[in-house]
């Protein structure tokens, strides 16, 4: 059997974070509540830890991680791009260019046209 370590105080030990998972899924743009659920935790246990062991708030952690994971995606969107798939290359281009796609209309109409008289007479 399993001897639990020694309490300084009342209530549970503190929580084992596996701060590992906790990146992961905040970098895939999990919310602290889906993080704590994947845990088996209470949202709250998770928001403590974070500021006991990483000496910042649970929100501003979060977007540091979740800031981290715009910049992965977008370092391997570029990457696949720039392997020639041409699929990324226009998303990326339409993205960050400011590129659209065109297409082009004409009309055409002759000035008397919109003179003419109603062959009714009105």
């Amino acid at each position: 059997m399993k001897s639990l370590p020694p309490r300084s105080g009342p209530g549970r030990p503190p929580a084992d974070i596996d701060w590992e998972k906790v990146d992961q899924c905040l970098r895939a743009q999990c919310l602290g509540t889906e993080v704590a659920r994947l845990l088996g935790i209470c949202p709250d246990t998770l928001y403590d830890a974070c500021e006991r062991e990483k000496k910042m708030l649970f929100s501003e952690y979060s977007a540091l991680k979740k800031t981290e994971g715009k910049e992965i995606l977008r370092m391997k969107q570029y990457q696949v791009a720039m392997a020639g798939d041409k699929t990324m290359l226009v998303w990326l281009g339409k993205q960050l260019l400011e590129q659209r796609d065109r297409q082009e209309h004409s009309v055409s109409l002759q000035l008397a046209d919109l003179f003419q008289k109603d062959p009714n007479g009105d």
